[in-house]
Parts: C-alpha cells; structure tokens; sequence
C-alpha cells in the first residue's frame, strides 16, 4: 500500500473527513491527491499529517507486514470509542467492515452493540428488528471465546416477553422457554419481566419473586405496573387502575411493549368497573400500539 493509501485507511478508520485532517496547514484538495496517489507529500506535510492522525511519522513508511498490528489496534480503538460515545449502530457497521472482524474482542463489541441496539428498537416498539438484532447479538457472543452469558441471557428474556405480544415473532437462535437467566437480572426490565413470569407460573419461584422485588427499588413504569396487577389479582381494580392510570398521565418513560400491557390491563380494570366507554377507549389504543409494533 503507498503511503497516500495508507494515509486514506488511517483517516477514515479514526472517522475523520479530508477537511478534518488538512486542518489550516494543507488544502483539502492537496490531500486528495496525496491519498490517490497524484501526488506525493513532502517530509514536512508527512510530520503534519502523522501528527493529526496520532502515528509516527515513520508509520507511514512501515512495510505492510507492519500494517496489519497497527491497523488492528487503530480500528479498535475507533470501534469502542463509537461504543463509548452510544454510537452502536457505527460501531457495529465498523466492526462488521473492519479487515480484523474475526478477532474475538470485535465479536464481544459487535455482541454488545447489537444487544443495545435491540433493546432500543425493543423501547420503541420496532419488535420485529429487535428480534433480528438478538439473533445477530447472541451469534456474535456465542462465536466469542469470550463467556458472553449476559447476552444469551438478556435476549431470551426480551424475546420471551415480545412473544407474550405476538406468536409471529420468530428467532433463529432464541427459545421462549426461558434457560440461566440469572446473567441477565442487572438489566431492569428482565427483572420486571422474570418477576412477571414467575408470578403467572404455577410452579413460580416465590422466593425468587421477593428476591427481584428487593432489588426493583424505585418508582417506574416497571414498579407501578407490577403493585397493579398484585391489586388486580386481589380484586381491587380502582386502586390498580389509579397506578396504571398515574403510567399515563405522569408521563413515566415506558418501553412501548410494556405500554401495550399497561392498556390491556386498563381495559380489563374499566370492564371490572362497568367502565365500558373507558374499556373501550383503552382496548382501541391496545390494537393502534399493537399494530404499531409489528408493522
């Protein structure tokens, strides 16, 4: 590779743009011509532009057999600086793209960052991309040499509550029965989904109910949604519905899948209260949110 070439795949692994690295000292066209090759730099233009790309000027002029470790840990650098940043879909694009993506610690970022991205997409209701990215996240952590329990554990919990809202989500590599998923109870929503779980089994795991309960602190959409249905299956639908009414009406953020919930049991308290115009105001938004999430 000639040292404009090289010049190119440094600027562009660190995401800067031509007028980035001319700065003042150089024009953007100049560098144009060094990086394809019409034009060659001076010594002095080769000191400044090692220089804003944070290589030794002798870098430059190494022998390809060289390349190959700097590049490796330049494009690293670069990928968890976009990951540090919350920048996951870069990331996750670059660690695909990257000349080292066989490398394991590129698959437990690309695992990392398509774990992120599904539990965004999850947030916003996208439930079918959600399902695809944990597919992607937990093939990525199972080619790993790395233990990537956490992942494993933190997608099936999500997939197993969107599958609550639609059997037509599908996974090529996630089951709804729900297998150690003890590494994902750092995540506040898979402990509000286990405890959700655990509840509506008849073979639920009363100790490990009180256990997630303990460490759910805090009031959220999660803690008032979980105090409602304990008052819905003790028959007081008024006070269950105040909680799940307070959801709506203080604005607490609240994944979209949840909210869909959140309407369903709505419904069922106005119905319980011979509410029927609120039950069926609640039952419309339940089919809006419903097809929202799975177009």
């Amino acid at each position: 590779m000639n040292i404009g070439g090289k010049i190119k795949k440094l600027r562009t692994a660190k995401l800067m743009t031509q007028s980035d690295l001319a700065g003042e000292e150089i024009t953007r066209n100049m560098l144009s011509r060094i990086e394809n090759g019409s034009a060659n730099p001076s010594l002095e233009t080769i000191c400044y532009l090692a220089k804003r790309l944070h290589v030794s000027p002798g870098f430059l002029l190494t022998e390809e057999e060289d390349e190959g470790i700097y590049f490796k840990k330049s494009e690293t650098d670069a990928i968890k600086r976009a990951m540090r940043e919350g920048n996951y879909q870069i990331a996750a694009d670059m660690c695909r793209h990257t000349e080292c993506g066989e490398d394991d610690e590129l698959r437990m970022i690309l695992a990392e960052c398509n774990l992120s991205l599904a539990i965004e997409a999850f947030y916003d209701g996208r439930l079918r991309e959600c399902a695809t990215l944990l597919d992607e996240a937990v093939d990525a952590g199972e080619k790993c040499f790395y233990r990537m329990d956490h992942i494993s554990a933190t997608a099936a919990v999500y997939f197993w509550y969107m599958c609550r809202i639609s059997a037509t989500l599908d996974s090529n590599v996630l089951d709804e029965e729900l297998v150690n998923v003890f590494p994902a109870m750092n995540d506040a929503f898979c402990r509000y989904a286990m405890i959700l779980k655990e509840r509506s089994s008849e073979e639920g795991d009363g100790g490990l109910v009180r256990a997630l309960e303990a460490l759910t602190e805090g009031e959220s959409a999660y803690t008032l949604h979980l105090d409602a249905e304990k008052w819905m299956e003790e028959g007081d639908f008024k006070q269950a519905y105040e909680l799940l009414h307070r959801i709506l009406i203080e604005e607490i953020p609240v994944p979209k899948p949840v909210l869909y919930f959140v309407f369903c049991d709505l419904e069922v308290c106005c119905r319980e209260r011979e509410d029927f115009k609120g039950a069926y105001e609640y039952a419309n938004n339940k089919l809006v949110i419903l097809q929202q999430m799975l177009s």
